[in-house]
């Protein structure tokens, strides 16, 4: 004879078991990123509404469909709290509430087939009311342990459910849940085929298989969806890194006072001009001047004047040759294929016109070391022979 009210000692499985997976799964929706209160309370209060339920499932008998109604509710006040992203929670009630209803459904159909009996006399039984719920429960603390390893399922899990990719299967799943409550029904009802459970099983799986099927295939298109944006984002952090490497290349080759190249990009160059064997002319230039204006008139005047002259300087020079300041006074000029009396023609020129020419004028001394394309000479040794020239030449001069 079946009974409409149970208490006894077997209510316990399903109250460890509930308190269990309240547990388990606050892991699992901490790797999920919601927001979960992590202490001993918060752990077990996540786990009343449903232990309440399935407490109460055990107890008493209530329709199946009523059951499902508040089962859904108990995953509505667990997961339903953040305000940022509805589609998310809805997302994640869906599918855990359409798997669950779809796990106990199955297991009534089979113990019906399994006992040779209706399925609402079966749940007319307090022990298996217990039986299938505590099933369910050990096999979703079972899935709630696994699930941070299936990437798949976690992968469309992640995801925020506002995508068109994903609207379309947020449909499929109300439509899934509708399908299955309705067919709770049936296990209510006072129909005499034998064969209605085995139908509700089949149809249940087939469900199920297609439920994968999309999850799979909604995981390879959301793969696809953030490979996409995954890709763009490095592309925009890679010219962004360029960007910034060329400014910082920039600034490494150009003195910041003058504007002309730095002396370290000039080593550089003179260092390729050799390897390559091209003949160029290293010409050392020193201001004559600077030292006076910097006591006389201050550093900012001194600083002027360096500007100035690197301009005017510059302006005679072919864009093939290479400027560089590479001291306070000091300056470098490589005159490429310009050797012998060809380079020091070229720079008495420069030095008469910025001399003579201008008003107030710019002196400057000069050493010239030549480099043949066979030269054998390194370039430290190239810049002591220029450096020499330049001192024999101010101290033969009169400015």
């Amino acid at each position: 004879m079946p009974f409409s009210f149970y208490m006894g000692w077997w209510l316990l499985i399903p109250v460890c078991l509930s308190l269990l997976y309240g547990i388990i799964s606050h892991h699992v929706l901490q790797i999920m990123e919601y927001p979960q209160k992590d202490t001993i309370l918060g752990r077990l209060g996540n786990s009343l509404p449903a232990l309440f339920l399935f407490t109460l499932w055990s107890i008493i008998i209530i329709p199946l469909p009523v059951f499902y109604i508040l089962a859904f509710f108990t995953k509505v006040i667990r997961l339903y709290r953040r305000g940022e992203s509805r589609s998310r929670e809805l997302f994640l009630i869906n599918i855990t509430h359409l798997t669950t209803m779809a796990l106990h459904m199955v297991l009534i159909g089979v113990f019906s087939l399994a006992v040779q009996t209706s399925m609402k006399e079966l749940l007319q039984y307090p022990f298996w009311r217990i039986l299938t719920i505590s099933m369910v429960l050990i096999i979703n603390n079972l899935v709630a342990l696994l699930l941070p390893r299936w990437e798949t399922i976690m992968g469309v899990l992640r995801t925020q459910a506002e995508s068109a990719e994903v609207r379309p299967f947020m449909m499929f799943l109300w439509f899934c849940n509708i399908f299955l409550l309705l067919d709770s029904i049936l296990c209510m009802a006072d129909v005499g085929w034998d064969l209605l459970p085995l139908f509700l099983v089949g149809s249940t799986v087939l469900m199920e298989f297609y439920l994968i099927r999309f999850l799979r295939h909604l995981y390879l298109v959301l793969k696809v969806y953030y490979l996409e944006e995954e890709h763009r984002r490095l592309t925009k952090e890679l010219e962004q890194q360029n960007q910034d490497a060329a400014v910082l290349r920039s600034k490494s080759e150009q003195d910041s006072m003058t504007g002309i190249y730095s002396r370290q990009y000039l080593i550089d160059k003179a260092r390729e001009l050799l390897e390559r064997k091209v003949p160029f002319s290293f010409v050392f230039i020193d201001l004559d001047h600077l030292k006076r204006i910097n006591d006389r008139e201050g550093h900012h005047a001194g600083d002027i004047y360096l500007i100035q002259f690197t301009e005017e300087f510059a302006s005679h020079l072919r864009d093939t040759d290479i400027f560089a300041r590479v001291g306070g006074d000091e300056f470098v000029v490589l005159l490429l294929h310009c050797v012998g009396e060809k380079a020091i023609e070229r720079m008495d020129l420069i030095r008469s016109r910025l001399t003579v020419d201008l008003k107030p004028g710019f002196s400057f001394s000069y050493g010239v070391s030549y480099v043949a394309e066979d030269t054998a000479d390194s370039l430290e040794q190239i810049f002591h022979k220029a450096d020499q020239a330049m001192y024999r030449d101010k101290q033969t001069r009169k400015y």
